[in-house]
């Protein structure tokens, strides 16, 4: 008869490389309790301490989220049209980069379709962008003729996108996130770009004593600057 040996030792055990951490740890937790631990949330109520699961809810379909999706569809399908020469060049390309042929040609043409340009089959020349020479925001209110426009004191890139957010509260100095993308910036006139149409269409008139962030980035080839910052109060109707 085989001889079975029973565990007597009280001591903790650990798996040989995998420290304890919060998800695997096996310690009872003892008195009232609130909070989440792992994919377990802990509730004290009136009826005693609860234990539920974390709810994974799948991100909301808005319709932006949707339109990446689509365009991500699109360019992977394009991917697959290419020539072998177009293949090839992609190839030289991405290694000038750094990267993969797939991840360059979608890096590319996802940036493309995410602001309205046609999708390249051959790899693009790579242009230096030039400093973004959009500069302050400025809002304006006589008579209750709202209008907002940027300081372009010499022409941008060709393609150049406004971005922007729902008017706040002046005492917010960084906003938390970065803007949705309004549109093209508009040609500038006397080196000012108006760009109230822009704004009001995506979020209406700002109420006075409020706070603008307005976004700029330039976009050539498919490559893309940094998002430059732009802020403004609102002011009160001039008489």
């Amino acid at each position: 008869m085989p001889r079975v040996a029973w565990a007597t030792d009280s001591r903790p055990s650990r798996l040989a490389g995998h420290p304890a951490t919060r998800e695997t740890i096996m310690k009872v937790r003892r008195g009232k309790f609130s909070g989440a631990v792992g994919n377990e949330v802990y509730v004290s109520s009136k009826q005693g301490q609860v234990v539920r699961s974390r709810p994974r809810r799948p991100p909301s379909a808005t319709p932006d989220r949707q339109r990446l999706r689509d365009n991500l569809s699109r360019v992977a399908s394009l991917w697959h049209t290419l020539s072998n020469q177009q293949f090839a060049a992609w190839a030289a390309a991405a290694k000038k980069e750094g990267m993969l042929p797939y991840r360059f040609f979608c890096q590319i043409n996802a940036t493309l379709a995410a602001y309205g340009q046609p999708r390249l089959l051959d790899p693009p020349k790579r242009e230096k962008l030039r400093p973004n020479p959009v500069e302050a925001l400025e809002i304006r209110n006589p008579r209750g003729e709202f209008t907002m426009r940027l300081r372009v004191p010499e022409p941008p890139a060709q393609f150049t996108f406004v971005f922007g957010l729902r008017s706040c509260s002046r005492g917010i100095s960084v906003p938390r996130r970065n803007g949705v993308l309004l549109g093209p910036l508009p040609q500038a006139v006397r080196g000012w770009s108006a760009i109230t149409d822009l704004y009001v269409n995506k979020f209406g008139q700002p109420p006075p004593g409020t706070r603008v962030f307005i976004w700029t980035r330039q976009l050539l080839n498919g490559r893309t600057d940094a998002l430059k910052l732009t802020f403004a109060d609102v002011p009160p109707p001039e008489h």
